[in-house]
């Protein structure tokens, strides 16, 4: 006899790349991104949900890595000073992470309730 919140069908298993995505960008950087990567290349063995959970976590977090890394490369190019440069280019990175620390928190619930993510299609 199931309970009566028992799942019908099993999990898709698509909570798994998000979670390593905010991990990557929460608490272990490195770590989270060579096992974001291992998931991507093993991508093709998945269901088409988490396929899709991982792809978008994957783009998103290279997505963020170019655009933190050259908005302070080009502040430190524009503002050779260390204090225009300290300070916008420690706003730049504040905002964008904190957008994508958000992508990945409406991601998460996303995989939780088993939809796709909110990412363009043909990337996915």
């Amino acid at each position: 006899m199931q309970y009566s919140g028992a799942r019908k069908k099993p999990a898709s298993g698509a909570i798994v790349p998000v979670v390593w995505y905010l991990l990557n960008l929460l608490a272990t950087p490195v770590i989270g991104f060579v096992i974001l990567l291992w998931l991507f290349m093993k991508s093709s063995e998945t269901n088409e949900l988490r396929r899709a959970h991982t792809r978008a976590a994957m783009f998103m977090s290279l997505i963020g890595f170019v655009l933190i890394s050259s908005g302070v490369a080009l502040s430190w190019m524009f503002f050779g000073d260390v204090g225009h440069f300290g300070t916008f280019a420690l706003v730049w990175a504040i905002a964008l992470h904190t957008g994508f620390v958000l992508w990945g928190i409406v991601s998460l619930a996303q995989a939780m309730s088993e939809k796709m993510p909110y990412f363009p299609t043909k990337w996915l």
